[in-house]
């Protein structure tokens, strides 16, 4: 399920780590719409990554600075992605009970939603896909014993390894057999990329955005387009765009 929510911003000016703002009003308006769905999604510290990601484009004319982004239009889209469709129509209601209500953001700013489209998802059968990232690739190798985070680009040679180990890790279990064979058999391909150097919270992350090809099972590329790839997909990272 693929749905894009319009929003208008009451000043132009929004302050650059605007993922945290953006996963805050989501919170909100699930909260609002459903406790129960709530919990189950952020309820007792739950962090992890949840089963959807999103990208935001900001309408132009924009520009951004270390800071923060001026948006002259005062627009912007954020376009959601997850292969849940119960979870999308949850998350869908929970928006769309906020529509036109103004949300106060940290730091002054204010953002409303004002328009609600779907997209038809596209269908993959063949083995190989052609993707763009619409929001950066966070490639993370978590320590359990240091309880430390390393970042890694495309341009480190353990990237798509890590992606394919931190996949199996996140999907073991999930599926209604085990599909590790596969995900070990994924070839992803960094084809023209770019290193960007993103705010998340208080730490500035190193990520990729770009070109990506994938051979592998298509039922395992049709789930990736759906639900992004990479870490902190639900804090606005990961979102695939598939192009060919």
């Amino acid at each position: 399920m693929r749905l894009h929510f319009t929003f208008e911003l009451e000043q132009e000016v929004l302050e650059i780590d605007y993922r945290r703002k953006i996963l805050a009003y989501i919170k909100f308006c699930t909260e609002k719409y459903n406790k129960e769905f709530y919990h189950e999604l952020y309820g007792n510290g739950n962090n992890t990554n949840k089963d959807f990601t999103f990208s935001v484009y900001f309408v132009p004319p924009t520009q951004f600075y270390k800071e923060y982004i001026s948006i002259k239009s005062k627009r912007m889209i954020l376009n959601f992605s997850t292969p849940d469709s119960f979870l999308g129509i949850q998350l869908y209601n929970a928006l769309c009970g906020q529509k036109f209500i103004w949300y106060k953001l940290s730091g002054g700013n204010a953002i409303r939603l004002i328009n609600i489209t779907s997209e038809k998802e596209k269908i993959i059968t063949q083995n190989q896909a052609v993707f763009n990232t619409l929001s950066p690739l966070v490639i993370r190798d978590h320590s359990k014993e240091t309880g430390k985070d390393c970042f890694y680009t495309f341009e480190d040679e353990e990237a798509a390894s890590i992606l394919k180990r931190n996949l199996i890790s996140e999907l073991n279990g999930k599926m209604d057999r085990d599909i590790s064979f596969d995900i070990k058999q994924l070839q992803i391909n960094f084809v023209k990329m770019k290193k960007v150097i993103v705010s998340s919270y208080e730490y500035k992350i190193a990520t990729s955005l770009g070109i990506i090809t994938m051979k592998g099972e298509p039922y395992l590329l049709q789930y990736l387009y759906q639900r992004g790839i990479g870490g902190k997909r639900s804090l606005g990272f990961g979102n695939l765009e598939l192009i060919q």
